[in-house]
């Protein structure tokens, strides 16, 4: 039997998620991501650039027969409307689905980049028009500048935003975090480990805190962990389903490691 993996509302789209994710580029196997599956989570984020198209068609076998059950994300870096459509388009063939749950403009991390986007003939028109003839339900934002990001999320325009966070990494508290509140956007996290780094520490906590670090924050809905290492994604899944976030003073003792994770120029 599946873990009960704790689940919420991802913001103002209403979509009931685990608070646990896969996120998309790392697994190249369809088994990887059915055992990841088999853990009892049902958001799953990737893009149409992950290994050049490949990580989506190996989801898509990987979901068969669940697709119903899932919230699936993926995301587009083209920046005008007609480049949107056209992978939007690309990415229904190859996760052999007739809508996106959630469709995520991709790596906005300049100023220039969100005008673009934003702007007239921009892909933000075409993601639109694809949720008026129910391609996408809902339209998200990703990227790995806070500022910017906050920016784009400022608009409210975007119905869940999807951004680094974790113990070392506290800046989304005073940008992305405010506006996600303000405009009852979805947040999902990603890099709670950075990329594993943080299990490599002197001492390092157990790999299951860092996600509950994240997830100790009201702000924060779900948060994704890429497949580098299935079993441990597996053994973190269970984890949460025991205890899914921290106490105040085990906050503070990840804190403390992050910091010097951080100040040791590790992550």
């Amino acid at each position: 039997m599946a873990n009960e993996i704790p689940t919420t509302i991802l913001g103002r789209t209403g979509l009931t998620v685990t608070r646990l994710g896969i996120g998309g580029a790392y697994c190249e196997t369809v088994a990887g991501y059915q055992t990841a599956l088999d853990s009892g989570v049902n958001y799953v984020d990737t893009a149409r650039a992950y290994r050049d198209g490949e990580d989506e068609k190996v989801i898509a076998q990987a979901i068969q027969g669940r697709r119903d059950q899932l919230i699936l994300a993926t995301k587009t870096q083209q920046r005008n409307a007609s480049g949107a459509r056209r992978e939007l388009e690309t990415s229904l063939r190859a996760l052999r689905t007739d809508y996106i749950d959630i469709y995520q403009l991709h790596f906005l991390n300049t100023e220039a980049e969100r005008h673009r986007v934003l702007g007239a003939g921009g892909a933000l028109e075409a993601v639109q028009q694809a949720r008026a003839e129910g391609l996408v339900r809902f339209i998200g934002v990703t990227g790995h500048d806070w500022v910017q990001i906050q920016q784009a999320v400022a608009t409210g325009l975007f119905d869940t935003v999807l951004c680094w966070y974790n113990c070392a990494m506290k800046e989304p508290e005073q940008t992305v975090f405010l506006e996600g509140r303000r405009h009852h956007t979805g947040v999902v996290i990603m890099n709670a480990s950075r990329n594993d780094k943080l299990f490599d520490g002197p001492a390092a906590p157990a790999p299951e805190n860092f996600y509950r670090y994240v997830l100790s924050n009201d702000t924060v809905n779900v948060t994704i962990m890429g497949l580098r290492d299935v079993p441990r994604f597996c053994q973190i899944a269970a984890a949460l389903s025991a205890q899914e976030t921290l106490t105040p003073q085990e906050q503070a003792t990840l804190e403390a490691y992050g910091s010097q994770m951080r100040a040791a120029g590790k992550l």
